[in-house]
């Protein structure tokens, strides 16, 4: 199992260990199934795709750039910057294709039969690919597998944009391990044609779900497995190691309690909502502290409070001491609720709950309901975080919220760009989050918006869905770097959105002094790292952002040890 990869880090949260590859290998080792995964996702790892002499020269400018108050002199030190990110990037790649090739060729001499890759957006995709298709030619005998959201979002239309043999969406582990008996069936020479065959006949008798595959010249898919009420996951297998951050991405629900927002892709990952048992929860905490890992994440889009709590009193009551991240949707009609809230969220912080991420999209409630279907509105969110702060002060501990924005926003025709973003102000001015995430509009493939594109003013070109799985997508690139996406809105192009974004990015940080773009993930490596002053975090945002645009990642690796090291402590107390 291989975990695609860019050339660069995109965040410093890159190299979290990735509980989807580490729950496969546990589930099929169960089965009794041999798993390997290979996972460059590493500090090193990037590190090493770098020659250190350029990245710390380009950091070099970068500071200049910002230091400097003579617009030639910038403008300057911007054009250099450039032309050293493109020999940047041809090195770059360079180095990654020769990874890529020895992988290839270190497939074609073992006795793996299988590699399954799992899936990102953009530049990790395009690389998936030529690692795919340089099996085809060096190992033309092995059966590649594409898993992983990018191909549930995408389904038939990634395997038509790629060379993979089958795909997997949703949940893999039970379509992998049905495959791997099939081929463990296998008798004499194994002969790739007849093994592909086999799967087929085995689907087309419906013995396998959630799976893609090919038949003459077709690309057929079965159905989805039904995900249960109460979903019950294997408890993943990491290779321990230093490079990586000793974070541990919990999933402890699949799906969304609400599932309706009409710019939202869950549904079609997961059509219904489904909770672990909180025991099993706990089960797994204590598995991840053997290995020395304390911290986690909770991966799913949204963990009710009142759910949250009720893992968080099992954490109390088996005696853990964890630090954690979280999702959570700002409750609807809150205010009436504010007593049971404040309860939930006390108990939460306790726990060892330290981040929450939230999604506020809009604080105009014509947008939140009309455009964003979002089943909440400027009261509720006001009142859930009233509710979170009073937690706060009850339990004596901090927790920091990142509060989500899609802005600008499609308007209908029922109210100004300016009525929203003064309303956002509003919002933002009443609740004071500690970091607010701004993303533009995109009606991605499968959501309302897309779906229901011109109701609500989007124009999309046909070449959009092709773009769109390599679209490289870095929230960090002024809106200048940005590749053409063929999207408008309300006849504004994909560029101009990005611009009133940033624009308005740029009012929230100079009039309200809110950093942007700090998520609850970075947030749990910052409180790990003991970073936890606001003055503390801007430096350390502004220090880790150097290291991503430059590529001299000293200060996020050094980062990185502090959490690891914070990480093991906890599960030594």
């Amino acid at each position: 199992l291989w975990n695609s990869i860019a050339k660069r880090r995109r965040s410093i949260s890159d190299t979290f260990y990735d509980n989807g590859l580490a729950t496969l290998r546990g589930y099929l080792q169960d089965k009794g199934h041999e798993i390997k995964i290979i996972d460059w996702a590493r500090n090193d790892f990037f590190q090493s795709l770098t020659p250190l002499y350029l990245a710390r020269l380009l950091r070099f400018i970068y500071g200049a750039m910002k230091k400097s108050k003579s617009p030639w002199k910038r403008k300057f030190l911007g054009a250099v910057s450039i032309q050293l990110q493109e020999l940047l990037s041809v090195i770059q790649e360079a180095r990654l294709k020769m990874y890529l090739n020895n992988f290839a060729r270190r497939v074609k001499k073992s006795t793996a039969h299988i590699v399954g890759i799992k899936l990102w957006y953009g530049e990790a995709y395009q690389n998936a690919k030529y690692l795919v298709d340089l099996i085809r030619k060096i190992s033309p005998q092995t059966i590649t597998i594409a898993g992983g959201y990018h191909v549930t979002l995408y389904e038939k239309l990634l395997m038509e944009d790629s060379a993979f043999d089958l795909g997997v969406v949703c949940e893999g582990e039970f379509t992998l391990d049905k495959i791997l008996k099939i081929i463990d069936e296998e008798k004499g020479d194994w002969n790739k044609d007849v093994v592909l065959a086999k799967i087929a006949a085995y689907a087309e008798a419906g013995a396998l779900e959630n799976l893609l595959y090919r038949k003459d010249g077709q690309i057929i898919q079965t159905k989805r497995r039904e995900v249960k009420v109460h979903s019950s996951k294997s408890i993943p297998v990491y290779t321990l190691d230093p490079e990586k951050v000793a974070i541990h991405v919990m999933v402890e629900s699949l799906g969304c309690d609400w599932g309706k927002c009409n710019f939202c892709v869950h549904p079609q990952f997961y059509p219904n909502y489904a909770l672990r048992d909180p025991e099993e929860i706990v089960t797994e905490i204590k598995s991840m502290a053997d290995n020395g890992i304390g911290v986690f994440r909770f991966a799913g889009s949204d963990t009710p409070p009142a759910f949250g709590a009720r893992i968080a009193t099992r954490i109390k009551e088996n005696n853990l001491h964890v630090v954690f991240g979280m999702g959570s949707r700002a409750i609807r009609n809150a205010q009436s609720q504010f007593d049971a809230l404040v309860a939930s969220y006390s108990t939460l912080i306790r726990g060892g709950m330290r981040a929450v991420f939230m999604g506020g999209e809009t604080g105009n409630d014509v947008i939140n309901d009309c455009v964003m279907n979002k089943g909440i509105g400027f009261d509720d969110l006001v009142w859930s975080i009233k509710a979170l702060r009073e937690a706060q002060k009850q339990a004596g501990e901090k927790v920091f919220l990142s509060l989500a924005f899609i802005y600008p926003a499609p308007l209908m025709g029922k109210v100004t760009l300016r009525q929203v973003e003064e309303d956002n102000m509003r919002l933002l001015k009443e609740t004071m989050p500690d970091s607010v995430m701004i993303t533009p509009p995109g009606p991605f493939l499968h959501t309302k918006w897309y779906n229901e594109k011109d109701k609500f003013g989007f124009q999309i070109d046909s070449s959009l869905i092709k773009t769109a799985m390599s679209y490289e997508y870095v929230l960090y690139k002024p809106p200048h770097l940005w590749p053409k996406l063929d999207i408008s809105l309300e006849g504004r192009s994909f560029a101009q959105l990005l611009v009133e974004c940033n624009d308005f990015r740029v009012r929230v940080e100079n009039e309200l002094h809110i950093p942007t773009d700090i998520s609850d993930e970075h947030f749990l490596m910052f409180y790990a790292a003991g970073i936890r002053s606001a003055e503390q975090i801007e430096k350390m945002k502004a220090e880790t952002m150097l290291d991503i645009v430059s590529c001299d990642y000293r200060v996020t690796n050094q980062l990185a040890r502090k959490v690891n090291e914070f990480s093991r402590k906890l599960t030594q107390t």
